[in-house]
């Protein structure tokens, strides 16, 4: 019987762990290890936790597997394999899938004119790049892994381009909805600001993200003749799509009418180019205990959960083509009673 060709893998270099401790040092000399006049603490380091160290089997790898369109012995050779050298005892790839794919990517950077230099080679923004333009052709399945790859070697020679990881979605929260108390202290809140400018402003983010459930970043963009006033409510007119504000915020949205020039922004003048802030820089410069933008949507989103809104209705108003947080949104809404219960799901099923 045949034995698996897994069982054969080399899924690791030797023990040599304790290179974490001087990777950062080492990633300057990537091309070079096994020159001459290096310093004398250096070269300790570097026999102790490079080429020197490996065993036959996985030196002969590193060494000698040839790399596509790369000159042997030349610079970028000696660079790719060092690369490989120090960073994989350290990750928990096959050395041979690290070869290539490092290979790869550093053929790559050279077509783009870059140095062959750690920090230029191996920056976060540089393996995005290639990530986002090289290799479109594949599927992006198989492009987010060669990504994976590449930055977990960049994890070791360039800590300080990761300086915390990320938290994993699976075990990420969402902001809570305001309760109703906080959404009252927050149109106090409103009326405190001490100009004009900056009341109708925050009278204009409670109203459009907890009435109309806006996105932060769209907030600057709605304009006086985007908001439709008709016998059946009010429509916001935003990015395409047409948002009923909730009855309750009607009678600000009227008095913001009255009090915003007619033909302008609502906002006002926006004087940056990135606005994914703006609301947040406005409520950092406001008085008192502002809200949130993004937590009022939720309030918003949630409070149509509650009343049972049909969710393809919802999902129109709300600029929305999937709901990724769905289950984490509707833990913060109270289920109804065993008597609601019973009576919508019946209703439901006799339509």
């Amino acid at each position: 019987m045949q034995t698996p060709t897994y069982l054969n893998r080399i899924t690791k270099f030797d023990d040599t762990t304790t290179a974490a401790t001087h990777s950062e040092l080492l990633a300057q000399f990537l091309g070079r290890f096994r020159g001459e006049g290096h310093p004398k603490r250096t070269a300790r380091i570097l026999d102790q936790h490079t080429y020197a160290r490996l065993s036959r089997e996985v030196g002969a790898l590193v060494t000698e597997r040839e790399l596509p369109g790369v000159v042997p012995g030349s610079p970028m050779d000696d660079f790719i394999r060092d690369s490989v050298t120090l960073a994989a005892p350290l990750t928990p790839y096959a050395a041979k899938l690290l070869l290539t794919h490092t290979a790869r990517y550093v053929l790559w950077c050279d077509g783009q004119g870059w140095p062959l230099e750690a920090n230029v080679i191996w920056s976060v923004r540089g393996i995005d790049l290639y990530s986002t333009t090289a290799n479109l052709e594949l599927q992006e399945v198989t492009r987010r892994n060669y990504r994976t790859f590449l930055l977990r070697i960049s994890e070791v020679l360039m800590p300080e381009e990761h300086p915390e990881r990320q938290t994993p979605l699976s075990t990420r929260t969402t902001v809570a909805p305001y309760t109703e108390r906080e959404m009252e202290s927050f149109r106090d809140w409103a009326g405190a600001q001490n100009t004009d400018l900056k009341r109708d402003r925050a009278m204009l983010m409670l109203t459009l993200c907890a009435g109309a459930g806006l996105r932060p970043g769209e907030l600057p963009f709605v304009h006086y003749d985007d908001v439709i006033v008709d016998d059946e409510g009010i429509l916001i007119m935003v990015d395409g799509r047409e948002v009923p504000l909730q009855a309750e915020w009607e009678e600000w949205m009227l008095v913001l009418l009255k009090r915003r020039p007619k033909g302008e922004l609502l906002w006002g003048a926006v004087n940056v180019h990135n606005t994914s802030r703006l609301a947040s820089t406005f409520t950092e410069r406001s008085f008192g205990k502002p809200p949130r933008a993004d937590r009022l949507r939720h309030t918003w989103l949630t409070h149509h959960f509650t009343m049972a809104t049909p969710m393809k209705e919802l999902m129109r108003a709300a600029g929305i083509t999937k709901l990724q947080h769905l289950h984490l949104l509707l833990e913060h809404v109270q289920p109804r009673d065993h008597a609601d219960y019973r009576r919508i799901l019946r209703g439901e099923g006799q339509r």
